[in-house]
This record gives structure tokens, sequence and C-alpha cells, in this order.
């Protein structure tokens, strides 16, 4: 993560990898997630909170589990 704080405000950008996995048809599915996310956050009372979130799913990949 990369962060830019100003006082008790920031923002920054940090990645994820989800996979999630689901049934269809009595079949599992694995869907492979690659997201970016551009935030701005909020310092109160001693702790930093996310004040906004934008997502940027960059590859999602849908397949078959176990092959």
């Amino acid at each position: 993560m990369v962060a830019d704080v100003d006082g008790d405000s920031a923002t920054g950008i940090s990645y994820c990898q989800v996979k999630l996995v689901t049934e269809e048809d009595g079949k599992e599915f694995i869907t492979d997630s690659s997201i970016r996310y551009n935030d701005e956050y909020v310092q109160r009372d001693g702790r930093w909170l996310i004040k906004t979130r934008i997502s940027h799913f960059t590859i999602n990949d849908k397949r078959p589990l176990g092959g």
C-alpha cells in the first residue's frame, strides 16, 4: 500500500487478490480477481478509517474448480 498523509486525512492505493468459490448447476467454479483500491482515509479518535473507496477490478478469471 502507498499512502499520502496530510494531517487527519490521507489518500492511498492498495492492491488485493480475491478468490471466490461458487456453485452453479452442481459444479464448483473459482473466480480470481485482481483489484486496485483508490481510497480516502480520515483519522477519528486515533483510528484511521476509510472515508471513500473506488474499486478497479483489473482481472477477473472464472474457471471450473479442480480441473
